[in-house]
C-alpha cells in the first residue's frame, strides 16, 4: 500500500439540531400480480400476416391482438425473426386482462415519419408510440427487441468536423463541414437532414467526452440548423441559422441568429468526433398508460425515436425487469441482420431512456440497463403547475406550458401549496377547465408570494424500488422525485451530469416536476467517473429552483428532501462533491468509500461534502482512498 494513502474519516455534522426522525426505510418490497390462468387460447401473429417479407407488421400484430380480444385469448405469440414495422400507428395492446404478449425473441424494426408539433418539447402523445400498452390489468409484455430502420433513416450519426469557415464581417456566413464517418453516401443524400444536436464523443465511440456541443431544438419534426450537402458524406452546417422553408419551433429562436452562428462555429475543433442527432423528442419506444399490475420483462430497445419508455396516467403496480436501452452488440446485430455491415451506433433512445410523467406509484425497476441514450437516463416525477388567484374560486395558470402540460380534468382533487412548498391548507375538487382558468369547488385562501403550486392529487409516483440497475455512458442525469424510494445495488458509470438527483423543481417558463422526496434509501451503489462533464455538480443532491427575481422563502427542507439514508456506497474518481444537499433535512451518510485515486485535473470539490443548506446531517464512517 505504499502507493496510496488510506484515510478513514469519522464525522457527525449537525445543522439546526432538532428531534431526529425514525431511520428511513425506503420502498420496501411489494407484490405485482402476474396474469392469472384463464384457459384462454393462444393466438399466433404469424397466422395474421406477421412476416419478414412484409413492411407492415405493426398492422399484422394489431390484427392478431383484435383476434385475442374476440376469443378472449390468454396469450399472443410472435415468432423469432426480424420484422419491419413501417406502418402506423404502431402496436397497440389495449384493455386486456390476464394476458401475455410474448415476443419469442422477435426484433421489431420501426420507421415512421416525424410529425411536426409546436408543443412544449416533452409533451406526450401516448397513442403514437411504437408499442402502446394501455388500460390493461395483470398483463405481461416479454422477450422482444425494438429497433429502428438505420439503413433508411438514421437517428444519429458519427461525424468529424473537417472544415470551419469563420466570417467575422458576415457572421451569418460562418459554417462548418461535417464528414460522416460510417457512410460513403448518407442514406438521406441529397435531401437536407434535420440537425438538432451535436455532442462530443470519445474516439472509442461508446463514451461522451468533454467538448463543445450544439443545441438546435428538441420537438418532433423541428428541422434545426441550415445545412446542405457538399459531397455524399459531407454536410455543410450553419449552426445558428434556421433551415429556410422547414418547420422550426419558435421556442428555439434564441439559438438562431448570426452572432450565435459565428460563436458556434468558433467552438468546434477540426478533426473532433461528434454525435450528430437528426431528431430528439418523438413518438417513443414503449408507452405505458393507466395499467395496473403490469410486467415488462426482457425487452430490449436498440434504438427508438424519442424516449425508450414512458409511463403516464393512473398506472399503478408495475414492474420492469431486465429492460435494456442500448445499441446492439456485433453478435446481436449479426443474428438480426445477417450479411449486413455492423458499425457501433451513436445513440439508443434519442431522448430519455425511461420517463415517468405521472402515475399512482408502486413500481419496480430490476436489473435494467441504459447506455448512449440522449437526455436523462431516468426521470421519475409527477407534473404540477403554477397559477395565480384571480377570483374566490378561480386560478389562472401562468406556467408557460399552460393547462396542456398540467392536464388535470374536472373531478380531480387539487392541492394548493405556497411557493416554498409549504401547505396552503386547501384541497378542492376541480370543477371546470376553461382555457388557462381552473375553477375549484371551494374558496381559495389568500396567496402568499407570486403564485400557488397546484397539484393534481390523483397522481403520486411514490413507492419506487430501483434495484440492480446500471446507467453507463448514459444520458444527462437520473432524476428521482418519489417518496418512499429505494435505490439499491446499482451502478452509475460515466454519467455526464448527475448520477442521482433528488428533485422538486418548478419554473415559470419550463417544467414543474416533483411532489416531494422523503423516506429515501440509497444503498450499496457504485458511482464511477460521474459528473465528469459538469464537475461543479456533485453526486447526489436535492434542489428547488425558482425563477430569478421572485422573492421566494427558502423551500420546506423536509418536503423537498427529508429523511434520506445513504449507506455502503462507493464513489470512484468523483468529479465533485459526493454529498450535495443545498437543502434537505435528516440526511445520514455512513459506511461509504470515496476513492480519489487516479483523478485527472481534480477540483478542490472532488470527494467533498456540501451540506451547508441542510438540517440535521450526519456523516459517519467514511473511508477515503488517495
Amino acid at each position: 500500500m505504499s502507493d496510496m494513502h488510506l484515510c478513514t474519516a469519522m464525522a457527525v455534522c449537525l445543522f439546526l439540531a432538532g428531534a431526529s426522525s425514525a431511520e428511513p426505510t425506503g420502498a420496501g418490497d411489494f407484490t405485482i400480480d402476474a396474469p392469472r390462468a384463464t384457459g384462454g387460447p393462444v393466438v399466433r401473429a404469424a397466422d395474421f400476416g406477421l412476416s419478414s417479407a412484409n413492411d407492415k407488421n405493426a398492422a399484422a400484430i394489431n390484427r392478431a391482438l383484435d383476434e385475442c380480444c374476440r376469443v378472449k385469448a390468454s396469450r399472443l405469440e410472435l415468432a423469432p425473426g426480424t420484422y419491419r414495422c413501417f406502418d402506423e400507428p404502431g402496436v397497440v395492446v389495449r384493455g386486456f386482462t390476464d394476458f401475455t404478449l410474448d415476443g419469442k425473441g422477435a426484433v421489431l424494426v420501426f420507421r415512421r415519419a416525424p410529425e411536426y408539433r409546436c408543443q412544449p418539447q416533452s409533451e406526450l402523445i401516448l397513442d403514437k408510440g411504437n408499442l402502446l400498452v394501455q388500460r390493461c390489468l395483470r398483463t405481461e409484455v416479454r422477450d422482444l427487441t425494438m429497433d429502428w430502420d438505420w439503413e433508411g433513416d438514421p437517428l444519429a450519426s458519427f461525424v468529424r468536423v473537417t472544415k470551419c469557415n469563420i466570417d467575422t464581417a458576415h457572421p451569418e456566413n460562418a459554417w462548418m463541414e461535417l464528414t460522416f464517418v460510417d457512410y460513403e453516401r448518407h442514406p438521406k443524400y441529397p435531401e437536407p437532414v434535420p440537425v438538432q444536436k451535436l455532442m462530443a464523443m470519445d474516439e472509442c465511440r461508446t463514451r461522451f467526452r468533454k467538448g463543445p456541443g450544439l443545441y438546435c431544438g428538441q420537438t418532433e419534426g423541428h428541422f434545426g440548423a441550415k445545412n446542405e450537402w457538399v459531397a455524399p458524406n459531407v454536410l455543410r452546417v450553419w449552426p445558428g441559422i434556421a433551415m429556410p422553408g422547414r418547420n422550426q419551433n419558435p421556442a428555439t429562436h434564441f439559438v438562431t441568429n448570426p452572432d450565435a452562428n459565428l460563436r458556434a462555429v468558433r467552438r468546434f475543433e477540426d478533426g473532433g468526433l461528434y454525435r450528430l442527432q437528426h431528431c430528439y423528442y418523438g413518438k417513443n419506444g414503449i408507452n405505458l398508460d393507466s395499467n395496473r399490475h403490469l410486467t415488462v420483462r426482457d425487452v430490449r430497445v436498440w434504438a427508438c425515436f424519442g424516449m425508450g419508455m414512458v409511463t403516464d396516467g393512473v398506472q399503478e403496480y408495475w414492474q420492469v425487469e431486465r429492460f435494456r436501452v442500448a445499441p446492439p452488440t456485433a453478435r446481436e446485430f449479426a443474428a438480426a441482420y445477417p450479411g449486413k455491415r455492423f458499425f457501433e451506433r451513436p445513440v439508443s433512445s434519442t431522448s430519455d431512456g425511461q420517463h415517468v410523467a405521472r402515475s399512482k406509484g408502486h413500481c419496480k425497476y430490476i436489473d435494467c440497463y441504459w447506455t448512449r441514450n440522449n437526455d436523462d437516463a431516468n426521470n421519475f416525477h409527477d407534473r404540477f403547475t403554477i397559477a395565480v388567484k384571480v377570483a374566490p374560486r378561480r386560478l389562472y395558470v401562468i406556467n408557460r406550458r399552460g393547462v396542456a402540460y398540467f392536464r388535470a380534468v374536472p373531478g380531480a382533487p387539487i392541492e394548493l401549496r405556497h411557493p416554498d412548498f409549504s401547505p396552503a391548507g386547501c384541497t378542492a375538487k376541480l370543477v371546470r377547465v376553461k382555457g388557462e382558468l381552473l375553477e375549484l369547488d371551494r374558496d381559495i385562501p389568500d396567496q402568499k408570494g407570486p403564485c400557488f403550486l397546484v397539484w393534481d392529487r390523483t397522481y403520486g409516483t411514490d413507492w419506487v424500488l430501483f434495484k440492480g440497475c446500471t446507467c453507463e455512458d448514459s444520458g444527462w442525469r437520473n432524476l428521482f422525485s418519489p417518496s418512499n424510494l429505494t435505490i439499491e445495488d446499482c451502478t452509475f458509470r460515466r454519467t455526464p451530469g448527475m448520477p442521482i438527483r433528488l428533485i422538486a423543481d418548478w419554473r415559470a417558463h419550463l417544467w414543474c416536476e416533483g411532489m416531494g422526496t422523503t423516506n429515501v434509501v440509497i444503498r450499496n451503489c457504485t458511482f464511477e467517473d460521474s459528473g465528469q462533464l459538469v464537475p461543479k455538480e456533485g453526486q447526489i443532491s436535492t434542489r428547488c429552483v425558482v425563477p430569478e427575481g421572485w422573492d421566494i422563502p427558502p423551500p420546506d427542507k423536509g418536503f423537498v428532501g427529508g429523511d434520506v439514508l445513504i449507506e455502503k456506497c462507493t464513489f470512484v474518481r468523483p468529479a465533485g462533491p459526493v454529498l450535495d444537499f443545498p437543502t434537505g433535512r435528516n440526511v445520514t451518510m455512513r459506511d461509504c468509500t470515496v476513492d480519489l485515486r487516479g483523478i485527472r485535473n481534480a477540483t478542490p470539490a472532488a470527494g467533498s461534502f456540501n451540506t451547508a443548506g441542510a438540517e440535521n446531517v450526519r456523516i459517519e464512517r467514511i473511508t477515503t482512498l488517495r
